[in-house]
């Protein structure tokens, strides 16, 4: 239940009347069970059947992630010039991303009293080919309209400048992404 409610938003049901537009694949979705090792945490998560897809193009489902040197730069810099160090992730990622495929499938029993329904896919659900390329740009345009820049030597390192407010002196903050880890150095 827990996760049905978090991924029903990569649905839009279709009402008894409504068309699949022609143009659109159809897929199967199914739920993947886990247990989690280091504190047997149970998971399930519903993903989309993205090899049932024709072929798409690598511009479509290329993600970028940081690099490894980009890392041991931005926490050497930190260690050098006692800068913070935060961590975060980004819970249900890719679920905050438009779709860049058009899909289309039944929903299963999971989807309760819309089970038997057709509904168009229309968030990055995990297990579709251009998920993490929709999520990467997705959280690109975020970025943007937040003012960051992204470097030109690593497109998953972001920048910002910050005035500190003891000084009044201007200082960058940093970005590091990978899929929906963030890495933050800052003042």
């Amino acid at each position: 239940r827990k996760e049905m409610t978090k991924v029903r938003i990569a649905f839009k049901t279709l009402g008894d009347d409504e068309q699949v537009p022609p143009t659109f694949q159809q897929m199967r979705c199914h739920m993947v069970y886990d247990v989690k090792m280091e504190n047997f945490q149970r998971k399930a998560r519903l993903v989309a059947g993205g090899h049932m897809t024709e072929v798409t193009s690598a511009t479509m489902t290329y993600a970028s992630v940081v690099s490894r040197e980009s890392v041991r730069i931005a926490l050497t810099l930190a260690a050098l010039n006692d800068l913070e160090v935060k961590t975060a992730d980004i819970e249900n990622a890719y679920l905050t991303a438009p779709i860049g495929e058009k899909i289309w499938c039944t929903l299963g029993p999971e989807f309760g009293e819309d089970a038997g329904k057709r509904a168009i896919i229309v968030r990055a659900l995990y297990g579709l080919k251009s998920a993490g390329a929709s999520f990467r740009n997705h959280l690109a345009d975020c970025m943007r309209h937040l003012g960051w820049e992204s470097c030109k030597a690593d497109h998953d390192v972001w920048f910002k400048p910050e005035v500190r407010k003891d000084d009044g002196h201007q200082y960058y903050a940093y970005c590091l992404l990978y899929v929906d880890d963030i890495l933050m150095v800052h003042h």
